[in-house]
């Protein structure tokens, strides 16, 4: 695959403004890669899903590939918008374990088996195209500082131990990857409910005796 990450969203030639919200296709786009990954949408569902004609999609928002790279990046920054609330927030433990029941009620809610577009994306395409090996790296960045942040505050009122906060990172950075796999692997509620079961009591078990 070529061309994965261009986000040009201007139309390529002159002629009539366009009439449509661009942001609603994106989120149009999104639901349908994240319903059926890249390979299997096709044009047609593309055409379906937009309400667009090809003209206009190709016009507008260039190739499949093209498209794919623009949904994948509308998604991550609403997705890193949440993370930001962590990476921002006032508290330590306390802003972990609210992102961490955030998650939780989108993993057990309507849209649970979907799991995470850019954790698919990732495991569909793997190391095959250098542009996803990019967007998965990003990925993995915003969460991990996003959590440090959060774990360096908790550290800084001695909730936990500073020297343990790169290691706790890791192990927040690892549950996320792996419980969106698991999710859209079709896990069953009472097995999602144990897997934040055990992260819960993991970072509760890494406070300081009082």
């Amino acid at each position: 695959m070529v061309g994965l990450m261009v986000i040009e969203t201007v139309p390529r030639g002159r002629g009539r403004p366009r009439q449509f919200d661009t942001d609603e296709v994106l989120n149009n786009l999104v639901d349908l890669f994240w319903e059926k990954g890249y390979a299997a949408a096709s044009m047609t569902d593309i055409v379906e899903a937009t309400g667009l004609n090809k003209s206009s999609l190709y016009n507008s928002f260039g190739s499949k590939e093209e498209m794919f790279g623009l949904a994948i990046d509308h998604y991550l920054s609403m997705r890193t918008a949440a993370l930001h609330g962590v990476r921002d927030g006032t508290s330590g433990l306390e802003d972990v374990f609210a992102f961490i029941d955030a998650v939780y009620q989108e993993s057990t809610g309507p849209m649970r088996s979907r799991g995470c577009l850019a954790v698919n994306s990732t495991t569909e395409l793997g190391n095959r195209d250098d542009a996803m090996v990019a967007i998965s790296a990003r990925f993995r960045d915003e969460i991990r500082t996003s959590m440090r942040a959060a774990l360096q505050r908790a550290a800084a009122v001695g909730e936990i131990r500073g020297e343990a906060v790169g290691h706790y990172t890791e192990t927040l950075v690892s549950f996320m990857l792996s419980l969106a796999v698991i999710v859209r692997g079709g896990a069953d509620h009472s097995e999602v409910e144990d897997q934040f079961a055990a992260i819960r009591s993991l970072v509760d078990s890494w406070r300081t005796a009082s």
